[in-house]
């Protein structure tokens, strides 16, 4: 009885994990940036620690508000692609780990393991990807 509770809650668990981030997928480039621009002035001693976080955040903000605009505003087919794809690669790169993961709790050997994470990179990095084209120009 608990080890098929086990078994469900188990999957459900994992179903839950990519249920969120497919749907968190187009905002993996403003925490990118946000995390990265935290490191870098806290690390170089730029900034104490809340100011770092608060320029992190502003930075993030700026990203996700930045492609959004130039999303909604531009009918020039290139730019929205460059955008869009600039948005959606590091989107993939967090499917591309999060499947590795997934595939590491299993017994899956290290070509399949890392076979499997590619599919997964490219069905996150698609799903976000389609989110950011669907964004019309007004």
């Amino acid at each position: 009885m608990l080890l098929g509770l086990g078994i469900v809650l188990g999957f459900a668990s994992i179903g839950f994990l990519c249920w969120l981030l497919f749907l968190c997928a187009v905002y993996a480039a403003p925490l990118f940036v946000a995390a990265m621009v935290c490191t870098m002035l806290y690390d170089h001693a730029m900034m104490s620690g809340a100011h770092a976080i608060l320029a992190g955040i502003a930075a993030g903000i700026m990203v996700l508000a930045f492609g959004q605009a130039i999303l909604a505003s531009s009918r020039d087919p290139a730019l929205r692609t460059l955008v869009s794809l600039l948005l959606a690669l590091p989107t993939a790169l967090a499917g591309f780990g999060m499947t590795l993961g997934f595939s590491g709790m299993g017994d899956m050997g290290t070509i399949p393991a890392y076979l499997f994470a590619t599919f997964g990179a490219l069905c996150v990095g698609g799903a976000a990807w389609t989110r950011l084209c669907a964004i019309q120009p007004v």
